[in-house]
């Protein structure tokens, strides 16, 4: 799978900034949106998803909204719960008009009342297919489950970017976690974009990542003949331990990325558990399938 977005010119897809208000949205991914767009000349559309089975919620007497300190308690108004769909999405937009005119790239931003995922399946099929998605809210340590299931749901994205909690830095090395080697090419063609967009040009890592050292001596055979005649890479390896995908992660970390591309669902990013990820994670993450 390539992780690409169709160009403002082609009108077949774009970056899309997927925004609640369960949660603050993170700056680096702002920072990671912008960056992808301009790498594939494309556009920004913010999507504000008002999650309707929360607004299904009101009608229920039972329903309460428990403040953040878990101390206090009121009841789930249907009217309240609209002032802050509102309010938050009218932040959003400003925040986009700012970061539009700074970074000279467009952007526009729109509401939708929906299930999240089911909003952004039916978004993205709106454009073309080639859309990549931003979450603008920092992963959890159990989230792995919600991004495969955006991945496998939306069919019209090509990837899925997100950050984690302590995601600052989009300035560095562009890091590709190489598990598979037939993901490779389509991998390194995405980092190459994000490395050499604009008057920048970032170095490219290929992280070889396996628990099992033979394997791990074929992949970087594999990897030499596929990056011998195209740009110049830096080879790491990163051994995981016992199958420990905690290793991975500080391998990751210590390259002090400012982009890292990985495959969901293998060593760097598995499905079950991001707690190692969430703690090491840097720099915005680009998922490919």
């Amino acid at each position: 799978m390539i992780g690409h977005v169709a160009s403002a010119e082609e009108a077949r897809g774009r970056v899309v900034l997927r925004l609640g208000c369960g949660t603050s949205a993170v700056d680096a991914a702002f920072e990671a949106a912008v960056r992808i767009a301009k790498a594939f000349d494309s556009e920004i559309e913010g999507l504000f998803v008002e999650d309707r089975q929360l607004v299904e919620l009101t009608a229920y007497p039972f329903a309460k909204e428990i403040s953040l300190t878990g101390r206090g308690s009121r009841a789930l108004s249907s009217q309240d719960l609209e002032q802050e769909f509102r309010a938050a999405f009218l932040a959003m937009r400003r925040r986009l008009e700012a970061i539009a005119k700074r970074s000279e790239t467009r952007m526009w931003a729109r509401s939708v009342r929906d299930d999240p995922i089911s909003a952004l399946a039916r978004v993205c099929a709106e454009a073309g297919p080639w859309n990549v998605i931003v979450m603008g809210e920092a992963f959890g340590p159990r989230d792995g489950r919600v991004l495969g299931e955006i991945l496998a749901s939306v069919r019209d994205a090509t990837g899925l970017c997100t950050v984690g909690p302590r995601s600052r830095r989009t300035s560095g090395p562009v890091v590709v976690a190489v598990e598979d080697p037939d993901r490779m090419v389509g991998m390194m063609r995405t980092a190459e974009r994000l490395a050499g967009h604009g008057a920048r040009r970032d170095n490219i890592i290929a992280l070889l990542v396996s628990d099992n050292p033979e394997h791990l001596h074929w992949l970087e055979g594999q990897a030499r003949l596929l990056l011998s005649q195209g740009t110049s890479v830096e080879i790491q390896i990163a051994h995981a331990s016992y199958g420990e995908p905690a290793s991975i992660a500080e391998a990751i970390r210590r390259t002090r990325a400012g982009f890292v591309i990985a495959q969901y669902g293998g060593l760097a990013v598995p499905a079950e558990d991001l707690r190692p990820l969430a703690t090491a994670l840097e720099s915005p993450l680009f998922l490919v399938r």
